[in-house]
């Protein structure tokens, strides 16, 4: 809950700074610490409970966690050359995610 809870306040810290190496990389890290959460208690969820079905496609942990997690890597490494790089990809990642979530 710690790493979601400080988001708004990373957020507001790279408005503030808008050209910080170390904000954007502090916010890229917050968003893969998320991630990493994300999955590992997806895999938990599933590994409790290996005869729910439906659990298993719920929680899609190659599409709906594992892809963003190495695109998250990638916008990471990316802010070590451009900064709006980073960012623009970070929020690619924001909006495919909300359009394939409104699919299902």
């Amino acid at each position: 809950m710690l790493v979601v809870s400080i988001v708004p306040y990373l957020t507001t810290f790279v408005a503030n700074n808008p050209f910080s190496f170390l904000t954007q990389v502090i916010y890229g890290v917050d968003f893969l610490l998320i991630n990493v959460i994300l999955f590992v208690m997806a895999r938990l969820l599933i590994k409790m409970n290996p005869d729910q079905d439906y659990l298993k496609d719920a929680l899609d942990v190659k599409n709906a966690i594992a892809i963003p997690s190495l695109l998250f890597i990638v916008g990471l490494v990316c802010a070590f050359l451009d900064y709006s790089v980073a960012i623009s990809i970070c929020i690619l990642i924001t909006i495919a995610r909300s359009i394939l979530f409104s699919l299902k």
